[in-house]
């Protein structure tokens, strides 16, 4: 019984850090506006920062023109 229990305990704890892990790495990049990204992201020419899906990222703006 206490080995059922242990085994609770430690999966809850790394189901725990998985998820905190999880939104941390979602929050860092959320953006409504082109602009949210300029500040947050650095871009290799000819790529530029840009919002998608509330995403930000580095893509080429005239290759989806």
């Amino acid at each position: 019984m206490v080995k059922v229990i242990k085994f609770v305990y430690i999966t809850i704890y790394f189901l725990s850090l998985f998820f905190i892990a999880k939104n941390d790495a979602t929050a860092i990049h959320e953006c409504r506006a082109h602009s949210h990204c300029v500040a947050r992201i650095n871009c290799v020419l000819p790529r530029k920062p840009q919002c998608r899906n509330y995403a930000c990222g580095c893509y080429d703006s005239n290759k989806y023109r």
